[in-house]
């Protein structure tokens, strides 16, 4: 049976036995029960002047069916490629959007994939990036790890559309610059500093847009909203405060203040550069973003997008943040043994 055939079916005897009632009130009996408003227009339309919603035998659209050559075509067209349009494609071959990626998926084994964020990381940085793994290692086996990042929201989330994804039947031969996008880490909006640890997050320190991450900013949210933090949940453990790689956070003012307040943190010789993935507030800030944007939530104003943080950071699970600080001691031993790619 043919989808909606039933419908059909139903509004041809309704229409017969209420045909007093009017054209409106017949769709709206109808409106809402899966055919669109346009198809439920038409088939009022044929049963006034034809009487009855009987489909003329050939009357549809010739099915067509690619040939082998096609789908290999097809599949050299999208395969490890990015900014491909189904519908452009799909024309050019006279076949449907809907037959083409029915030909994507079960003939030619390509699927459309998200590209994933991957910084820029260097040849000397790769090179180094395992030994300096094994090292934090050696040093911090028994350590609980502080790490704290800060990032920029703006009053809407939103991303340029296009080149989004990428068509792929086997990711290990899709090249990089198709697999991923490089996007710069730093955007002057709203900046939230943050520092999580097994034991919980810190309270969020917020600077609007214009302000630089200097070393009297950094220092700043150190001494008002890591420090309280460590006395409160770290005061009878070991531990060690690892920030990223960014100039003011290792400027000799904040070492100075970090070394003052007896705060062992991660040397920089030992600390791996453009490998976010290490560091598991890469994913707390994923987390937050989706709560704050979800459903396409826009501020009004940088006022209304604070009040929206704090709101927000209420609601991730403890447990979530718990168990991403914990991970880190993991995540640098699987990169010591197996490489950045195995996270």
């Amino acid at each position: 049976m043919a989808k909606y055939d039933h419908i059909k079916k139903s509004m041809y005897f309704f229409y017969e036995k209420n045909k007093h009632l009017g054209k409106k009130a017949i769709f709206d009996k109808f409106d809402g029960l899966g055919p669109s408003k346009r198809t439920l227009y038409s088939w009022l339309e044929q049963l006034q002047k034809k009487k009855h919603l009987k489909r003329k035998n050939g009357s549809g659209r010739v099915a067509k069916k690619v040939t082998a050559k096609e789908k290999k075509e097809i599949k050299r067209r999208f395969n490890h490629r990015h900014g491909c349009s189904q519908r452009r494609t799909a024309s050019k071959f006279n076949i449907a959007q809907s037959y083409l990626n029915k030909i994507l998926k079960e003939s030619s084994g390509v699927k459309y994939y998200k590209k994933l964020k991957k910084p820029l990381m260097t040849d000397e940085q790769k090179k180094l990036l395992r030994p300096k793994c094994k090292a934090i290692v050696e040093n911090y086996r028994r350590y609980n790890f502080i790490v704290d990042d800060e990032s920029y929201f703006t009053l809407s989330h939103t991303t340029r559309p296009g080149n989004d994804g990428f068509y792929s039947n086997n990711l290990q031969f899709t090249p990089d610059h198709v697999k991923y996008k490089y996007l710069s880490k730093y955007e002057p909006k709203l900046m939230v500093w943050i520092a999580i640890s097994p034991f919980g997050m810190t309270r969020p320190c917020f600077y609007e847009s214009g302000f630089a991450v200097n070393q009297e900013v950094y220092k700043n949210c150190l001494e008002e909203y890591l420090i309280p933090f460590i006395k409160k949940y770290h005061s009878k453990d070991l531990f060690v405060f690892w920030p990223d790689q960014a100039g003011a956070h290792y400027a000799l003012s904040v070492q100075d203040f970090l070394n003052s307040e007896n705060i062992e943190f991660l040397p920089k010789n030992i600390n791996p550069a453009n490998a976010p993935k290490l560091r598991p507030i890469e994913d707390f800030w994923g987390i937050l973003k989706n709560i704050v944007y979800e459903k396409g939530w826009r501020a009004k104003s940088v006022s209304e997008l604070k009040k929206k943080i704090v709101a927000s950071l209420k609601k991730i699970d403890p447990e979530v943040v718990h168990k991403l600080a914990a991970s880190v001691f993991t995540r640098v031993d699987t990169v010591r043994r197996h490489g950045y790619d195995a996270l």
